[in-house]
């Protein structure tokens, strides 16, 4: 039985395509609440891009945002947390600290840059979200950071990042976090441990590759047809197309709502 769903935001819920969630998926999270099942959001984003983006209408019970590394509820009070810290964080504010690639630094309750250029534009154009402020870093924990520059330049980037977890989401930008086993897993189990939760009665949807460890530890795991090759193949049940009802559709498949 089911007792909570975990979802994807972006190609999972919103739709990059006409950057709006699906009628059929907004109906799908209050047919689940209705049912007292927990609705969760697991997403790569922060909670203050959330508030950028045309989630009207919208709410969640928990939302493990940062790939799983700062988990709140759904008013952004701090349940748990997977900061940076050591050589990882050291190596990340070096990075910020020398402005030879544009570095964002991302904390509970505000995220800055140390530059923009294009690389920074293009990466929040292609997934509808303003640029960040220019900033300075002074102390705090820091859960996450984002790297913007060409793929070669950060791969070479990642591999001496030997301490952090390196996640791309884009051409041109990748997510750097503590080093985890699982990201959005290991949040889903800091979750299920805190509330008494079976991770077995817990559903996973998502479509990319920070999605694949949440896909294969939840009791199911769902990708919508327009997710990678990777994600699919992580997954125990693939749905249709975000823009063809996938969420819906898949909820409706598994016999959680009718």
């Amino acid at each position: 039985m089911a007792r909570a769903v975990f979802f994807d935001m972006d190609g999972t819920l919103l739709s990059h395509r006409t950057n709006a969630v699906p009628e059929s998926a907004r109906r799908a999270l209050d047919e689940l609440r209705a049912h007292g099942i927990t609705v969760g959001l697991a997403t790569g984003r922060s909670y203050a891009e959330l508030l950028d983006l045309p989630l009207e209408g919208l709410s969640f019970d928990v939302l493990l945002t940062l790939n799983g590394q700062l988990v709140v509820d759904g008013l952004n009070n701090y349940l748990a947390g997977n900061p940076l810290t050591g050589a990882g964080l050291q190596a990340v504010l070096d990075l910020f600290e020398a402005r030879e690639v544009p570095t964002m630094l991302v904390q509970h309750e505000r995220q800055y840059v140390n530059f923009i250029n294009d690389d920074v534009v293009s990466a929040q154009e292609a997934v509808h979200t303003p640029l960040p402020i220019v900033g300075t870093y002074t102390g705090g924990e820091v859960y996450q950071a984002m790297l913007f520059a060409d793929v070669e330049r950060l791969d070479a980037l990642a591999a001496q990042l030997t301490d952090c977890d390196v996640t791309r989401w884009d051409d041109s930008a990748v997510d750097v976090n503590a080093r985890s086993d699982g990201g959005k897993a290991d949040g889903i189990a800091r979750w299920c441990a805190a509330e008494g939760v079976d991770i077995v009665d817990v559903v996973a949807f998502g479509d990319a590759e920070n999605d694949i460890t949440m896909l294969r530890v939840a009791g199911t795991g769902v990708a919508l047809g327009n997710a990678t090759p990777e994600a699919k193949a992580a997954a125990d049940y693939v749905t249709d197309d975000i823009d063809a009802d996938g969420v819906y559709n898949a909820l409706v498949y598994l016999g959680i709502i009718a």
